[in-house]
């Protein structure tokens, strides 16, 4: 197992840290409308890390950044400084953050080992829905808790690439499925977490071609639809953790992503509706034949020209942050660059996943291909149509 989730001594019911934990866990369950998925068990959490919730259940909790800053803000009878108080701020929004991911479920067939193995789309839009939420609700929380005012206040994204383009897609992706965005973010966090873009395009087939599709097309269909947005925010991984990405671009690059996500799944969509409305009108009450081989070819095309906007564009941790000073971006040589490439290929290859699911997104060897090397590509004049 790698060291990220090696976990700390288990904290035992009864303690301060347990029932302060056990209680910001309630809280956010009650506000959020649903049940959490914490089995009870805690331990401590080493390193940089506020805390991870495990598949099965367990969830981890840092006694450095959240535990102990807390506590004085927390203890009866105490009256903490300012400095404890936005200490203690700052641990309970972590707080709130790790008991909102106990609220989503990883599937049945889950277990602690299979974290590692999540992936990438799957944990950019959790950590988007999730951000939110703490956004939302933190500060709601606390008061509840505290008998002590914290100063939790709005904040930036802890996620700004990821948390921006779940934010950019809701609003299309509401009105593809005729649903509100409130109404659609609800369905998503009650939905468990491998199963969350197949509910979105089936809620999208349902809506705009539910009574013309045949059921026998529904899975590949889906694959049309979900095929965009597991690529356009799982594509955002090395962005998220690169280091030398300003906060600021990692949000550009997040609604970048989102935009051209947008388009290549109402494209396809349009094409979609297009094929079986166009049968029904000239075979009314014919069952339609499924997706001709020209039009998956155009998918394909459209996808590869995706990739070849994100490849002309660079990676993003070559870019310097708009309005930043040159001096600020001095110590990112290109050795550091490439380090930094390096490092996150093998972070993200030990922590997450590619999508196990069958898409031509994911190449031979199992990596993401969101930027694909498509000099040779099938079709190269077309475009995004």
């Amino acid at each position: 197992m790698n060291e990220l989730l090696q976990r700390g001594p288990e904290i035992p019911a009864g303690t301060w840290e347990y029932d302060w934990f056990s209680s910001v866990v309630a809280k956010t369950a009650e506000f959020a409308g649903r049940a959490s998925h914490w089995n009870g068990k805690l331990y401590e959490q080493p390193g940089q890390v506020s805390g991870i919730y495990y598949p099965d259940g367990s969830m981890t909790i840092s006694r450095e950044h959240v535990l102990d800053p807390a506590r004085p803000a927390y203890t009866p009878g105490r009256t903490p400084q300012y400095a404890e108080l936005s200490a203690a701020a700052g641990a309970t929004r972590m707080a709130v953050y790790q008991a909102r991911l106990s609220l989503s479920g990883y599937g049945a067939d889950n277990d602690a080992d299979v974290l590692a193995f999540v992936p990438h789309e799957d944990v950019a839009l959790e950590r988007g829905l999730a951000d939110r939420f703490t956004e939302r609700y933190g500060a709601r929380i606390a008061d509840e808790l505290s008998e002590h005012p914290l100063p939790i206040s709005s904040s930036a994204p802890a996620f700004p690439a990821f948390t921006t383009a779940t934010d950019r897609l809701l609003a299309p992706l509401a009105g593809a499925t005729g649903m509100g965005a409130g109404e659609l973010r609800d369905l998503i966090e009650r939905t468990e977490i491998p199963d969350r873009f197949d509910v979105i395009a089936d809620r999208v087939i349902d809506h705009q071609v539910g009574d013309l599709v045949p059921e026998t097309h529904r899975a590949g269909l889906r694959e049309h639809l979900a095929g965009p947005l597991r690529r356009g925010l799982g594509g955002l991984a090395m962005t998220e953790y690169s280091e030398l990405t300003h906060p600021g671009l990692k949000q550009t690059w997040g609604d970048k992503s989102a935009e051209l996500t947008d388009v290549e799944f109402s494209v396809n969509l349009d094409d979609i509706k297009a094929h079986y409305e166009s049968w029904n009108a000239d075979n009314p009450g014919v069952e339609p034949p499924e997706l001709p081989d020209a039009l998956r070819e155009t998918f394909l095309d459209r996808q590869e020209q995706v990739g070849q906007i994100w490849a002309d564009a660079g990676w993003p941790a070559q870019q310097p942050a708009p309005g930043r000073e040159p001096a600020t971006y001095e110590r990112v040589t290109p050795v550091a660059r490439e380090q930094e490439i390096a490092r996150l290929r093998q972070f993200l290859g030990s922590h997450t996943g590619p999508s196990q699911r069958p898409d031509p997104a994911v190449d031979a060897t199992g990596r993401p291909d969101n930027v694909r090397q498509i000099g040779s590509a099938r079709r190269p004049e077309r475009g995004i149509e």
